[in-house]
């Protein structure tokens, strides 16, 4: 399949998901979120006609900071002090509610990444890949029967030496399916972790989303 054809075939797969998701809407009217809390519909159908008017990608990216650095992310994020998915002191973690759909970006210090390559006891291991390493083996024990990708490194659109991973397995508390889509960039000595965190069945159309995210990444 070409590349005309394969973004032809994505869009496909983007429209067929969210509707679905709107016709889920308008079906479980009423119906609590995993936080106990209840939605209006109406506003859930508001951010995904905003997906939709945007090629089936998150809209409207706005400039944040954090820890030193910059990154972009859609306007419908919102920040939220949730930490349940971070494991540095240092993170920030933003949400769309309606959605269920998390972003977070955290910061290990040299001598935090230090202290993680220590445990491993590798002298041929970097600060990155320990740091991701430790990442990816924790998330896998917090999940049953969880699927994990092929380690690669980041796009060459990622301006920062870096490797990515997906993890996809249900949660032991909620028994719910989540996908965690996970960065991890060596940016001038400090490692960062970026996720993007969602419902399983949701995810596919968002892969393009996170390497927008993590490409816009800059200091």
């Amino acid at each position: 399949m070409n590349t005309k054809g394969i973004k032809s075939y994505i869009r496909s797969v983007k429209f067929q998901l969210i509707f679905s998701l709107v016709l889920a809407s308008l079906v479980l009217t009423g119906c609590p979120d995993k936080e106990g809390e209840e939605f209006d519909p109406a506003v859930l159908m508001t951010d995904l006609e905003k997906i939709q008017a945007n090629n089936m990608d998150l809209p409207n990216s706005q400039r944040y900071t954090f820890g030193g650095i910059r990154y972009r992310l859609s306007e419908l994020f919102r920040r939220t002090y949730k930490h349940d998915f971070v494991l540095a002191d240092e993170y920030e973690v933003r949400v769309i509610n309606q959605l269920n759909l998390y972003f977070s970006i955290e910061r290990f210090s040299e001598y935090e990444a230090e202290g993680i390559l220590y445990q491993f006891d590798n002298d041929e291991m970097s600060l990155l890949d320990a740091v991701h390493d430790n990442y990816a083996i924790k998330r896998n024990a917090s999940l049953e029967k969880a699927t994990i990708s092929i380690k690669k490194a980041v796009p060459e659109s990622v301006g920062y030496p870096g490797v990515m991973q997906t993890i996809s397995g249900k949660n032991y508390s909620r028994r719910a399916g989540n996908t965690y889509f996970m960065a991890t960039l060596d940016i001038n000595g400090d490692i960062y972790v970026a996720q993007l965190i969602g419902k399983e069945e949701n995810m596919g159309y968002l892969y393009d989303d996170f390497i927008d995210i993590i490409s816009s990444i800059s200091i």
